[in-house]
């Protein structure tokens, strides 16, 4: 299916790597020009946004940014503005690392951090998505990347980011109720246990978990990438405010 992606410009936070590479993926494969986010490892980052332009023909520009800083986010966008005539879909990937701590353990520190990495650059990104289609006068698409742990922990000593995913889940149903007056769609997906660098790196508890899960696999990154894609096409307006269960089956 034609998603009537080709020539819009998508914004990916966290794009280098793990799910926000396959997203990208897939987003230059519907000929979508990218824009791509990433914090750290800048050779691994300027490599794959070559191989995307090689493979699918596409502009992709890599801008390395800690969007966790106010100032980032507004340069970021400065440079959307500048590279590209239009932005048509943000997809709010990245997430600062887990906190592994008994919940009394927690510093003040602690919280504020998980808070920054999870919420506080979603709503920036976004205020400044929607200002930029209210300027532009054109329609547009957020999709945020979730998680199961804001509906269904299944461990413990991780209530930071337990807590500011939910929040991230609320955010994202309130915002789509509010954004859909201005012609911005806002959906959000919760993906499961996905191939990526952090789930690889221990082979005997990805091989523990896998056993316990519905299909006895992890999903492949590009897998979330298609999920993003269809939320993000104009052929699917009747998705607002939906939360995309895509943990193969882990929340039955």
């Amino acid at each position: 299916m034609d998603l009537d992606l080709f020539g819009k410009t998508v914004l990916v936070t966290g794009g280098a790597s793990g799910i926000g590479a396959g997203i990208c993926t897939v987003f230059a494969r519907e000929g979508a020009n990218i824009l791509m986010n990433y914090r750290s490892r800048q050779a691994e980052a300027e490599a794959f946004a070559q191989e995307l332009r090689q493979r699918y023909g596409v502009r992709v520009l890599p801008v390395q940014a800690d969007i966790t800083e106010p100032e980032a986010v507004e340069d970021l966008f400065v440079q959307a503005r500048a590279q590209f005539e239009t932005l048509d879909v943000l997809v709010n990937n990245a997430a600062g690392n887990v906190i592994f701590k008994p919940f009394q353990d927690y510093t003040e520190e602690d919280w504020h951090a998980a808070q920054a990495g999870i919420c506080d650059h979603v709503f920036r990104m976004s205020q400044h998505f929607l200002r930029t289609c209210l300027a532009t006068g054109r329609e547009g698409r957020i999709i945020n990347i979730l998680s199961k742990s804001a509906i269904l922990s299944s461990s413990i000593h991780n209530l930071t980011y337990v807590a500011n995913k939910g929040a991230l889940t609320a955010l994202t149903r309130g915002m789509a109720k509010e954004f859909i007056p201005y012609g911005v769609y806002v959906n959000g997906i919760v993906p499961g246990y996905v191939r990526t660098r952090v789930h690889m790196d221990n082979t005997e508890r990805t091989e523990r978990v896998k056993k316990l899960l519905p299909l006895h696999s992890f999903a492949e990154p590009e897998e979330i990438g298609n999920v993003a894609a269809i939320l993000a096409s104009p052929l699917f307006r009747q998705m607002i405010g939906s939360i995309v269960d895509c943990t193969g089956g882990t929340l039955i």
